[in-house]
């Protein structure tokens, strides 16, 4: 029997997220940096808490802002590879091996 290991999203946990009418700022006072979230990348910042699977995260996409799950699967990818380039999300794995 073959395990998966799956990759799992988890977020900086000393950002601080800052709320505003329809948007977020993340701002990473280490780096000196803001980042502006619109609800859809706010939504996927928030499951990435080290547990949610990527298609648990999809699924929760479609669920949250009525979409269809080809739409929900690129807005996961590019949200996260954003997200992953700004340095605010890194990669752990399921099998207790860290990132």
């Amino acid at each position: 029997m073959t395990t998966k290991v799956y990759r799992l999203p988890i977020r900086r946990t000393e950002l601080r997220l800052r709320d505003e009418d329809t948007r977020s700022v993340l701002i990473d006072v280490e780096r000196g940096t803001t980042h502006v979230l619109n609800p859809t990348a706010r939504a996927i910042w928030e499951l990435c808490d080290g547990t949610t699977t990527l298609d648990e995260l999809v699924d929760a996409i479609c669920q949250v802002f009525s979409v269809s799950h080809g739409v929900a699967l690129r807005d996961v990818a590019a949200v996260l590879a954003q997200l992953e380039e700004a340095g605010l999300v890194a990669w752990a794995s399921d099998d207790g091996q860290g990132v």
